[in-house]
C-alpha cells in the first residue's frame, strides 16, 4: 500500500496499543510503520531486478519479528512515554500489519523469506483505496490537530477507524473471490476503488482481459495473443520475472526489441513494469541488461519470419 495508508494504520494502532493517546506516540508509530518500504533506496544491478527485490527481505514476517525488540529498545531509551513490553507490542504490530497489507495487493510480497521465497499477491486491494484510508486519516489528523481523541458516542473513533477498515479488507476479498474466474487467471480492483476490477486470464493461445462490476456487469473483453514461447530469446531474466510474477506476464516485440510486460500492473504497456530483455542485431538476437522500457509501444498481431 501507499505510505499515507501505511503511516495511518500504523499511528492508529499505535493509538490503539498505547495506554498513553498522544499524538506523539500516534506520529512514532507511523513512522515505524513506514520502515519496510525503506528497502526503495537499495541499489540492484538493474531495474527488473530492483522491481524483483522490492518487498523483499524487508517485508518477511521472520525478520520484521527479529528487529521488533531491536526498535523497542532503542524507542523505550529514547521516549520515556510507555514500558519496553508496549514498544515491543506497538512495534511488532505496525511492522508486521504493514507487510500483511501489502501482501493484499497484487504486487507481491515475500512474507516468508528465509524459509521460502513465494511470493504473496492476493490482489483484493489497490495499492491506494481511499475507502481504507479515509477513516485511518480522519482519526489521526484529529489526534494532531485537537490533542485528543475523537469519540463517537463514548466509542473511539480511532477504533472505529480500525474496525472499519479491516471489515472493508474482508468484504474486497469476498468480492474478488466472488467474481474470479476458474483457471489460471486474477483479479484485482482498478485504480482508487473495488466497485470495477480487472480481470486477466491466460490460456495456451491468448491471454484475455475484461472489467467486471460488482453487480457481474461484464465490459468488453480484449484478447492478446499468449507469447510465452519468447522466453527462449532470454530464457534467465524472463524465468526470474515469471517467478516474481507467478507467470502472469507476456512478451512483446516493439522496433528490434523483446518487452517483458506484467500483466498484473493496470495496463499492459505500463512502462513502470514494461523491460527491454533482448534487442534483435544484425540478423539475431541478443540479450540484454534489464531496462524500463521508456518507449511508448503497441502490441502486434504477428512478427515477421526473418525476426522469429
Amino acid at each position: 500500500m501507499d505510505s499515507i495508508t501505511q503511516f495511518s494504520l500504523g499511528a492508529a494502532i499505535g493509538i490503539a496499543v498505547s495506554p498513553k493517546k498522544t499524538a506523539k506516540v500516534a506520529l512514532i508509530s507511523g513512522l515505524v510503520a513506514t520502515i519496510p518500504d525503506l528497502d526503495v533506496f537499495l541499489s540492484h544491478a538493474d531495474d527488473l531486478t530492483s522491481t524483483i527485490k522490492h518487498r523483499g527481505f524487508s517485508h518477511a514476517l521472520f525478520y520484521l519479528s527479529l528487529i521488533s525488540p531491536l526498535i523497542a529498545v532503542l524507542l523505550y531509551k529514547c521516549f520515556s512515554l510507555i514500558s519496553y513490553f508496549r514498544w515491543w507490542l506497538l512495534v511488532f504490530l505496525v511492522l508486521i500489519t504493514h507487510t500483511i497489507l501489502d501482501s493484499l495487493t497484487i504486487y507481491g510480497t515475500s512474507l516468508f523469506l528465509p524459509f521460502s521465497d513465494f511470493k504473496v499477491m492476493i490482489g483484493s486491494i489497490f495499492v491506494i483505496d481511499p475507502i481504507y484510508t479515509l477513516p485511518l486519516i480522519i482519526s489521526i489528523s484529529y489526534l494532531f490537530i485537537k490533542k485528543k481523541l475523537l469519540f463517537v458516542h463514548n466509542i473511539s473513533f480511532n477504533t472505529i477507524a480500525l474496525i472499519f477498515s479491516q471489515v472493508y479488507l474482508l468484504s474486497t476479498f469476498l468480492i474478488q473471490q466472488s467474481i474470479l474466474p476458474s483457471g489460471k487467471s486474477f483479479a484485482t480492483p482498478t485504480p482508487f476503488n473495488s466497485l470495477l476490477w480487472r480481470v486477466v486470464a491466460i490460456e495456451d493461445d491468448y491471454i484475455k482481459q475484461y472489467f467486471v462490476d460488482i453487480f457481474g456487469n461484464k465490459g468488453l473483453e480484449i484478447k492478446v495473443e499468449n507469447r510465452h514461447y519468447l522466453k527462449n530469446i532470454n530464457s534467465q531474466v524472463v524465468s526470474r520475472y515469471a517467478d516474481f510474477s507467478s507467470d502472469f506476464y507476456n512478451l512483446a516485440i516493439d522496433n528490434n526489441k523483446l518487452i517483458l510486460q506484467d500483466l498484473r500492473m493496470g495496463s499492459i504497456k505500463n512502462p513502470s513494469f514494461s523491460f527491454v530483455v533482448a534487442e534483435f542485431n544484425d540478423g539475431k538476437w541478443m540479450a540484454v541488461t534489464p531496462s524500463r522500457n521508456k518507449m511508448n509501444f503497441q502490441l502486434k498481431g504477428m512478427f515477421s519470419n526473418e525476426m522469429l
